[in-house]
């Protein structure tokens, strides 16, 4: 079953924002504001992607876009569905689907997500040796286009 994108609607927020109730998200990500959403949605500098597997949201992807040739990224799994491997799917998904409109994506990554890092890893970004200033690992990928 693929895995397909579609831009974040003002009903997919009180599910992302269930989410939330899960220890691990809450530490790694803001949680979903009104602002956040408006945000998001307002125009070309951030976009939000609701990933769908069998009809249903598995994810959120947020790329904020930095330059014309870059963006910054931002990835939740729902967390019922995290260990199962579709991390590294819906990444996939989004690089050779949304993500080619933005030459290089970098995220910022804790150096003890560990998930988060073996994904990147998995999907070909480069992954920094050491954190930086603020103590995140950064993770690049350059689009092949």
């Amino acid at each position: 079953m693929p895995i397909t994108f579609r831009m974040s609607t003002i009903d997919d927020l009180s599910k992302f924002r269930a989410w939330f109730h899960d220890d691990e998200l809450r530490r790694r990500l803001s949680f979903p504001t009104d602002d956040w959403f408006a945000y998001v949605t307002a125009g070309d500098a951030a976009r939000s992607w609701a990933a769908l597997y069998a009809g249903e949201i598995i994810a959120q992807v947020q790329v904020d876009r930095e330059s014309p040739e870059r963006g910054c990224l931002a990835f939740a799994m729902r967390p019922d569905r995290r260990g199962r491997g579709l991390g590294k799917r819906v990444l996939s998904a989004f690089l050779s689907g949304p993500g080619l409109a933005y030459p290089v994506l970098e995220g910022q990554i804790e150096f003890d997500n560990v998930a988060s890092l073996a994904c990147c890893r998995r999907c070909g970004f480069t992954i920094a040796h050491e954190p930086d200033a603020d103590g995140f690992i950064r993770a690049s990928y350059r689009s092949k286009q």
